[in-house]
């Protein structure tokens, strides 16, 4: 069977972005999010105040369903996470922000769901860190993916992976935003 695995992320071309307005002394949301190695905030969290930013071909509206600019803190539309609930909710954090946007509301997402025994070592290239592992290219093993939509894997703190079933659901919902480019090998 041929599985098709992609990073998930957002299209920063041609749709805007959100970036977190920090408050003085305090971690981003990434760095946090990163922090916990895919464990829930639980009370430790604060809704993240976000402002609009634009993409890259300088357009600035709300007219985006995912936002992977602080990944791997996501911010999924309302539409999005109405459609796709499903596959978010058991698979992570939904959580409050806070946005400028007066029609559209929007969502934090963390996903709590890391997959052990994926990450292939003898095909990959990455650096060993006290922290952790920087993986420049990650192959993932398709018998130890057991999952049909979303996952995360322990030994990358900041990736999140989808599989063909979940592009097919956004592409069937007809959101906007989603980059499915950046394709994952497995062997």
């Amino acid at each position: 069977m041929n599985m098709r695995i992609y990073k998930l992320r957002s299209d920063t071309v041609n749709y805007s972005v959100f970036i977190e307005e920090i408050p003085e002394g305090q971690n981003s949301i990434m760095q946090r999010s990163v922090q916990n190695r895919w464990k829930g905030f639980d009370d430790k969290y604060n809704p993240i105040v976000v402002s609009l930013g634009q993409s890259d071909t300088g357009k600035k509206n709300y007219q985006f369903d995912i936002c992977s600019f602080l990944s791997p803190f996501f911010i999924f539309s309302e539409m999005a996470l109405e459609t796709l609930g499903d596959i978010l909710r058991p698979r992570g954090e939904v959580l409050c922000i806070t946005t400028e946007s007066e029609k559209k509301k929007f969502y934090g997402y963390y996903p709590t769901n890391p997959l052990s025994g994926c990450f292939d070592r003898d095909n990959s290239i990455y650096k060993e860190y006290p922290n952790g592992l920087m993986i420049r290219k990650c192959v993932l093993k398709r018998s130890e993916i057991n999952d049909d939509y979303l996952f995360c894997i322990e030994e990358d703190i900041s990736s999140v992976y989808v599989t063909e079933k979940f592009k097919q659901r956004v592409l069937d919902a007809g959101l906007l935003g989603f980059d499915f480019s950046n394709q994952v090998e497995v062997s």
